[in-house]
């Protein structure tokens, strides 16, 4: 019959009484033609709809049930990292001093100084001493944290594309001399590190230099010299602490936030850990680096208190959202008040492993975190939308076995954070979620 019709078609270009089946042949033609492209193209949909996570390997259920640790080491420290490296991308530029000399010392010794971030938007300066990873910085700014994060300065502007910024352990600290140690838990190769010199060996009038990051200013050079060196120095901070330790006065320049950053000789040798001042009166202070020397050899370590036990997460809702008889989406609370989940962890298949977890940090009702399995790396990638404008500001990478993030760094390009979680947008925004008030950040 369908050929019968075709040959009336041709032959209703000479013959027009013909032309009515021909024209209902051409829409059936028409209509099935729409019915395989519209095939096609919820095949494509189907694929776009699995985002650039989408291809990732799935997280098993050991790490969900570990969020509760995770979730509690953290803290808001992300948006300080982000943004510090935003800062440090800004300020990557000529960077000159006053002569030969001077532009030695700096470029030498500024790879081994470190911007250390606490919480509480409190930083400082650190110094790393060892190719391991170990940083030597002051007591005050870490204080009785278990982990802080340090930013490492990039040689160049490519560099700003790798991880910069490291999780490090406070393994020792000394709050008597004001001094502590820390040990980055993934340090990068071929690190640049500072020798210890000796501070027995300083003489009155000499050069020395400091770099440190005053206010927030980073990689600031400062130069000076040794106006005395003070044995068995008793000082109190401004929070009220007391300190003793052999200590090298300097008129050297210092604000703070150079506090654990390095004062050192022309040679580029560690002489002293930069710690206070008296404002106004070119009355700056290092602990002496034979302190230091004295600080790493000490057999007894202090650690910092530990916390007490972190709540557990709690799964307690549980969404079909697609109609497919099994439940894709649950949501989970961790130590919020709100009646709304701020953990949701969002399946693709029926099987346990998870494809993403979504967060509301600060249990706001804004999702601002996912969490998704790495591909190349054995871990998880973590995306922070640190003001909730839509867009990831940084991204931080937990190895597997790892109870914190051991590293961050800026996306190499723009991502959108609803593009890391499309399902659970979806549901959200055909109410198949009954929390009216929930969004992800956009």
């Amino acid at each position: 019959m369908k050929r019968i019709v075709s040959l009336a078609c041709f032959i209703a270009l000479a013959w027009p009484f013909v032309w009515e089946p021909c024209v209902s042949e051409a829409l059936d033609r028409v209509q099935q033609k729409n019915e395989t492209l519209l095939v096609a193209k919820s095949n494509i949909e189907d694929k776009k709809s699995l985002t650039a996570e989408g291809a990732y390997p799935k997280i098993p259920e050991s790490f969900i049930s570990g969020l509760d640790s995770l979730t509690a080491s953290q803290g808001d420290i992300q948006a300080h990292v982000s943004s510090a490296l935003t800062k440090v991308g800004k300020n990557l530029v000529l960077e000159d001093t006053r002569g030969a000399k001077e532009i030695s010392a700096y470029r030498k010794v500024a790879p081994a100084v470190v911007f250390v971030i606490s919480k509480n938007k409190a930083f400082g300066s650190g110094v790393i001493i060892d190719k391991k990873g170990s940083i030597i910085t002051n007591w005050h700014v870490v204080k009785d944290l278990p982990n802080v994060v340090v930013v490492f300065k990039p040689k160049n502007s490519a560099e700003l594309k790798k991880e910069l910024a490291f999780t490090a352990q406070v393994i020792k600290i000394d709050k008597k001399r004001d001094l502590a140690l820390l040990k980055i838990n993934t340090p990068p190769k071929n690190l640049t590190y500072m020798k210890l010199g000796n501070s027995s060996s300083l003489a009155v009038g000499q050069d020395v230099h400091a770099i440190g990051h005053p206010k927030g200013e980073i990689w600031t050079y400062s130069k000076g010299f040794v106006s005395q060196i003070r044995s068995n120095y008793k000082w109190t901070s401004k929070e009220g602490s007391t300190h003793r330790a052999t200590v090298v006065q300097t008129q050297t320049p210092i604000s703070p936030g150079n506090s654990g950053g390095p004062l050192f000789d022309d040679k580029g040798n560690l002489i002293g850990i930069n710690s206070f001042q008296f404002p106004g009166e070119s009355l700056n202070y290092a602990v002496a680096v034979n302190e230091v020397k004295s600080f790493l050899t000490s057999k007894k370590k202090k650690r910092p208190k530990a916390g007490q036990s972190s709540p557990k997460l709690r799964c307690t809702v549980k969404y079909d959202t697609k109609g497919r008889g099994w439940k894709n989406i649950k949501g989970c609370h961790y130590k919020s008040s709100s009646s709304t989940p701020n953990f949701w962890v969002v399946y693709r298949s029926p099987k346990k492993h998870a494809a993403y977890i979504a967060v509301d940090s600060k249990s706001r009702g804004k999702i601002d975190t996912i969490m998704i399995k790495g591909k190349k790396k054995k871990g998880i990638l973590h995306y922070f939308d640190t003001d909730c404008d839509g867009i990831i500001d940084v991204i931080g990478f937990q190895y597997d076995g790892k109870k914190e993030i051991d590293s961050y760094k800026k996306p190499s390009k723009r991502i959108s954070t609803v593009s890391l979680a499309k399902e659970l947008d979806t549901a959200l925004k055909n109410k198949k979620i009954p929390y009216p008030s929930l969004r992800i950040c956009q």
